[in-house]
């Protein structure tokens, strides 16, 4: 296998497989255009999970049944630090819906945004809906099934803003690649409102980080990202149109909002203490573009 395809393989092995054991039940399985999608209950957990050809089962979202507000995976809770960027966002995008947990989340944090949710399989937001409490009933609420660059481009068109935008959008493999490109990321960054901010959910161990980094670099200039040390995968991107605040400007929102992140299991100190601005990929590594992406290097 190329070195780099297995790689980012191994890197979202990692995060998300989660072999069935004795106690595992699968409740409905539903063939989409894209992977077979499914849910299974076990061990206190309800998640959703994709299987394709040749590759292992990938959790994409869960939940605990007891307790459905408590984030299960450490990426929800890097993605909270969100929180610490925002001031009253009236308008919130998000592409890669999945099971729809951040989505609720964020409508509880912040009750009188507009968020707008972008889902490529039509599958996976009926069972966000089903079975992860994900509704869009409302005026405030919308749920697009479609493939997130041609929403982006789409919404350029109608000169639509937003205040905060996340990147969460995965396949069985990692980020599509047309989702990853310089290109892509400054129509991404055309949609923001003056002082917007990105947050793009991304791996720490994936074989692109040195060409995604500098790609992010290039398009954003100064950028933040969020990762537990003890955390060997997972990381989140943090990047404006403007200048970004100060990370000591930060910790007045992390006390702010440790009481209520509480209760969904996030420690917002210790997601404070997690952002950092130190440039540690390669300055000089080749950025990622429509002509040179992922499927280039897999080559």
């Amino acid at each position: 296998m190329n070195k780099l395809l297995f790689a980012l393989c191994a890197a979202f092995i990692v995060l998300c497989v989660a072999p069935m054991d004795g106690e595992a039940k699968i409740v409905e399985e539903e063939r989409s255009l894209y992977q077979n999608v499914y849910i299974v209950k076990e061990v206190g957990l309800t998640c959703m999970r994709f299987r394709k050809k040749s590759h292992n089962d990938l959790s994409q979202s869960c939940i605990f049944d007891e307790r459905p507000k408590e984030l299960v995976f450490d990426y929800y809770k890097l993605a909270m630090g969100a929180t610490f960027f925002l001031d009253d966002p009236k308008d919130m995008l998000v592409i890669g819906l999945g099971g729809g947990v951040l989505v609720n989340r964020y409508k509880e944090v912040y009750p009188n945004a507009n968020i707008v949710s972008v889902e490529i399989d039509d599958v996976v937001a009926d069972m966000a809906k089903k079975y992860f409490g994900y509704t869009d009933d409302g005026e405030q609420y919308e749920t697009h099934v479609r493939d997130g660059r041609v929403f982006v481009k789409r919404e350029l068109r109608k000169d639509r803003r937003y205040d905060f935008i996340l990147l969460d959008a995965f396949n069985s493999d990692y980020i599509p690649e047309h989702m990853m490109t310089k290109e892509y990321l400054e129509e991404v960054k055309g949609l923001l409102k003056p002082g917007g901010i990105i947050m793009a959910n991304t791996f720490s161990s994936s074989a692109l980080f040195h060409h995604e980094s500098e790609t992010y670099h290039q398009v954003f200039g100064d950028l933040y990202q969020i990762h537990f040390e003890d955390e060997k995968t997972n990381r989140v991107i943090v990047v404006s149109n403007d200048k970004l605040p100060e990370i000591k400007e930060l910790l007045k929102k992390a006390n702010h909002y440790k009481p209520l992140l509480s209760e969904y299991g996030v420690d917002t100190l210790r997601v404070f203490d997690a952002i950092s601005d130190e440039v540690n990929w390669d300055t000089d590594a080749k950025i990622l573009t429509d002509q040179y992406s992922p499927a280039n290097l897999l080559k």
